[in-house]
């Protein structure tokens, strides 16, 4: 595969931030950008199911305002799935 050059800009803190990333790794910026960029294109176009993305959402566990035991507790299901 042919390779292509890209320029890009980079903030100064995000360049120190490189930069300190390269003395940690022993690795290029080069080979840092890259392996970021494939990592974070693979996780946007990974499959997520529907837990995942409500995961992802913090739409898990926002209730507030409800009784601490109100999936477990029995007296709760009074009529529950009853539409009459």
């Amino acid at each position: 595969m042919a390779n292509t050059q890209l320029n890009i800009s980079l903030s100064t803190d995000l360049k120190q931030q490189l930069q300190k990333a390269v003395e940690i790794t022993q690795k290029n910026e080069q080979q840092l950008i890259v392996e970021a960029l494939e990592k974070h294109l693979a996780e946007l176009t990974k499959p997520q199911n529907c837990y995942d993305l409500a995961l992802k959402l913090g739409v898990i566990g926002v209730a507030e305002n409800f009784p601490s035991d109100l999936s477990t507790n029995p007296d709760y299901f009074t009529r529950f799935g009853n539409f009459l």
